[in-house]
């Protein structure tokens, strides 16, 4: 891939992307940045992580340390938008440049994963709705009717509108049908 390549995916790309050296100053940043904090990749140069990210710099201070130790960081954060949007979620990644042992900066790539953040949140909603019968049900063997785990037996009908959000409705089967009115059930 040839250099005027490889610069349109690097600004076209929709995560942000950044090089910050070992004092944490800014020597790249794609286009993205400007989306997610206001600030051109142009002005961003030279400018120290702790003034881009105002008061998210202690949040992110424990990662920041870990790269320049030369440890690969992986975490998840909130970021406002400086429109006043609603609030991103992005998984960052910072991966430490090193040369003979010693860190000189580190790469940076956050992406936005609000939507997974949304979905997953609805699952959850959802889960939580989903009424399930699990393990053993105690069964009359002669009546039918249920334990319900504190000593009342109840009607098995009664119990799974009790515990599930089903709904019971009755019927005949083709052999009760035919043994107790002579034709089939339904």
């Amino acid at each position: 891939m040839n250099a005027v390549a490889l610069r349109q995916v690097i600004e076209n790309a929709p995560g942000m992307l950044a090089y910050w050296d070992s004092a944490e100053r800014c020597v790249f940043a794609n286009r993205a940045y400007e989306q997610w904090f206001g600030v051109t990749p142009e002005a961003l140069v030279g400018t120290t992580l702790r003034q881009l990210l105002g008061p998210l710099y202690a949040l992110n201070a424990p990662y920041i340390r870990g790269v320049l130790r030369g440890e690969r960081q992986q975490f998840e954060r909130d970021i406002p938008d400086p429109r006043g949007g609603p609030v991103r979620h992005s998984l960052a990644v910072y991966v430490p440049h090193l040369e003979a042992q010693r860190v000189l900066g580190f790469t940076v790539q956050v992406s936005d994963v609000t939507q997974l953040k949304l979905t997953e949140a609805s699952l959850r909603a959802a889960l939580r709705e989903i009424k399930t019968l699990r393990g053993f049900i105690a069964v009359c063997a002669w009546c039918r009717r249920v334990n319900d785990g504190a000593g009342r037996w109840t009607s098995l009908e009664q119990y799974v509108v009790d515990h599930t959000d089903a709904q019971i409705t009755h019927g005949l089967c083709d052999s009760c049908g035919a043994t107790h009115f002579g034709g089939s059930g339904h």
